[in-house]
């Protein structure tokens, strides 16, 4: 601690060197004691903030991880990651990385559990593992206990529905792809007509949205997504029918344009489901079907490690187009073969 010094006046005075301000600061009192505690104090109040400043809280270090994988990640995962910050992890902001305690983040898990749905939680909490692991913070995290996963089983509707709905009104196409082909809305709506090739279509392109606007991403999902499908004559009937060609966007209508139009009907058939359902509709033909995980996976773009090592072929293969063969005989007689191509309204 500095040792003050009497002024000619009678008062006393302390001077302390600040290394990071590089200067002096003085403190000056009517005791030698109040001179020397004043400097004391401010001293042991600027190291704290001087602390505080240089720490590396869970907030700095999430920001950083953020922009460092903002030029390799995708666009909504980014903006997925931003969302948990803005609104999932208040109580972990001001708190040091490795000051974390394992009762500070279980309290943080179990505080999301109570309103948010178990996969949720999950997300939330692997955006939270990957922040730690980047920065090499030497946190044991393997006594956190996660919300169980919980199976939720929905009323869907048979594919032989869904076709006899949507026959021939103005979102046939996108519902076919999806229900037919398992295509994910993103990809259906980032097709462009250039993408088909006689009738084989490559889906390499998405179209979504984020942050309330439209982003085009020439790459699909994930690895696996990018991937080719055979389209059978009815919805190739359909994609002719549009006229498009080129760059041009096989469908015109928004995301939430075919959303609307979909749940609408299919609210007034009884079913509460989504879009993105037509996708499980799907697989449950092809188990049906007994098709193969492996070419299952395949045509749907699904990623599983313990099942799917890589599909690395540009071409299909005898196998793939026996049991392609089999899923459009099924979806064929379904929607018969004596179809028109007259667009009517959904709505």
């Amino acid at each position: 601690m500095a040792t003050a010094k009497k002024l000619p006046s009678g008062s006393w005075r302390v001077r302390v060197y600040v290394n990071d301000l590089k200067t002096y600061k003085s403190f000056t009192s009517d005791s030698k004691r109040g001179a020397e505690r004043m400097a004391n104090d401010w001293l042991i109040e600027h190291e704290e903030a001087v602390r505080r400043e240089q720490m590396l809280t869970f907030e700095k270090a999430a920001n950083a991880y953020i922009e460092q994988r903002r030029t390799t990640l995708s666009p909504t995962t980014i903006a997925g990651y931003e969302t948990i910050m803005k609104n999932n992890v208040e109580r972990l902001k001001g708190v040091a990385l490795d000051e974390l305690t394992q009762q500070q983040i279980q309290d943080w898990v179990n505080e999301l559990t109570l309103s948010l749905s178990p996969k949720s939680v999950r997300n939330i909490y692997g955006f939270f593992k990957s922040v730690v692991n980047y920065h090499d913070v030497p946190l044991r995290l393997s006594k956190i206990q996660l919300p169980r996963k919980t199976r939720k089983f929905k009323r869907l509707p048979s594919a032989q529905l869904v076709i006899d709905t949507f026959k021939g009104t103005d979102i046939e196409l996108p519902v076919l792809l999806a229900v037919w082909g398992s295509l994910r809305m993103s990809e259906i709506l980032g097709i462009q007509a250039r993408d088909i090739e006689n009738d084989v279509l490559t889906i390499s392109r998405v179209k979504v949205k984020v942050n309330n606007e439209t982003v085009v991403k020439e790459r699909a999902k994930t690895y696996n997504s990018n991937r080719q499908l055979r389209l059978p004559p009815p919805i190739m009937e359909l994609v002719r029918a549009t006229g498009k060609s080129g760059k041009e966007f096989l469908i015109d209508y928004t995301r939430s344009q075919i959303f609307e139009k979909y749940t609408w009907r299919m609210k007034e058939l009884g079913y509460q489901v989504t879009f993105h359902d037509l996708r499980h509709i799907n697989a449950s033909v092809m188990a049906a079907l007994n098709i193969p995980d492996l070419y299952a996976m395949e045509r749907g773009g699904w990623s599983n490690t313990s099942t799917l090592k890589a599909v690395y072929q540009q071409t299909f293969s005898s196998e793939r187009m026996k049991y392609d063969a089999v899923i459009d005989d099924y979806f064929n007689n379904l929607y018969d073969t004596k179809y028109d191509t007259v667009i009517k309204k959904a709505l």
